[in-house]
């Protein structure tokens, strides 16, 4: 479905006007989304243009029907453009259409879709991965297929993204914590503070333990985060971005991540099984929209 430049900023003027999110200082749509406490999230994880585990996780247990009569909403995570895969880092096909057929679920779902800005989710020629500058190679494929116009909407559109969601018993970012936590009124303004902003859209947990770097979080600025905000020490704490792969764990989520407890990391895209989250009365739902594929030995 190809979208024009003018369904797109009609899609952008819709999260300015959102209700859902608190004013900033100019009387803009802020940063932070704060969920009713009677939605009932589907969190899916970075897609990375995944179109197809994004159809199955709304296929599945009939996300659909139940997102679009208002008994559901579905939360994105960011990053669900730019192929992560090797090999195929250039290939900007499957970024469009993911994107458009987003763009698609926001005239269908209408004030039943959030999307938080992930460090993917733009044309920036700083955005480099493995040599490969992928924002500008998108906003060329867009350019290319869809023509100058619309990518300027497009860029305009991730502008308008916000940055952080607390609902009831959970909050939701792209990459983790701010740096020893945000009040709410930070989380409102974020746009004008340009480091805090970036730390939402690139911080990556400590792995391997000592001091943290300054694009490190660890399990002390979870809890500040918490605290600053108001909320119990046992919210679960969600973000993506940065799937460990190396622990083995291909289902792409991460539970209680270095014995943090309730911070899990989400990945959606290729090569996982299409996980998904939902909280039902405060607890914490855990769903694959693809079933566990049988291992074959060959000896």
């Amino acid at each position: 479905m190809k979208i024009t430049p003018a369904t797109i900023r009609t899609i952008s003027a819709g999260l300015e006007r959102s209700r859902l999110r608190p004013r900033d200082r100019e009387g803009r749509a802020g940063g932070l989304v704060e969920l009713e406490s009677a939605a009932r999230p589907v969190i899916v994880g970075d897609l990375h243009a995944c179109l197809e585990n994004l159809k199955l996780i709304l296929e599945h247990d009939d996300n659909d029907r139940k997102i679009r009569e208002g008994e559901r909403l579905l939360v994105l995570l960011g990053d669900t453009v730019h192929n992560d895969q090797t090999g195929e880092l250039r290939e900007m096909a499957s970024s469009l259409a993911t994107l458009e057929y987003i763009f698609s679920l926001f005239q269908r779902y209408r004030n039943r879709l959030v999307y938080v800005r992930g460090n993917h989710d733009c044309f920036d020629e700083r955005l480099v991965k493995s040599g490969i500058a992928q924002g500008l190679e998108f906003r060329r494929h867009v350019v290319q297929e869809r023509g100058e116009e619309c990518a300027e909407a497009v860029a305009e559109f991730f502008e308008a993204l916000p940055m952080f969601v607390v609902g009831k018993g959970f909050v939701i970012t792209h990459a983790g914590p701010i740096r020893d936590g945000a009040e709410r009124e930070e989380l409102i303004d974020i746009r004008y503070n340009p480091d805090e902003y970036q730390q939402l859209m690139w911080n990556r947990i400590n792995e391997f333990g000592g001091t943290s770097t300054i694009k490190e979080y660890d399990g002390s600025d979870i809890r500040r985060s918490l605290q600053k905000l108001g909320l119990p020490a046992k919210t679960h704490f969600i973000v993506g971005h940065n799937p460990l792969w190396n622990t083995g764990e291909r289902t792409g989520l991460w539970q209680n991540v270095l014995g943090i407890e309730n911070h899990h990391i989400l990945y959606s895209g290729r090569g996982t099984r299409a996980p998904y989250l939902t909280f039902h009365r405060g607890k914490l739902e855990v769903h694959f929209a693809i079933g566990e594929r049988q291992e074959v030995l060959h000896v």
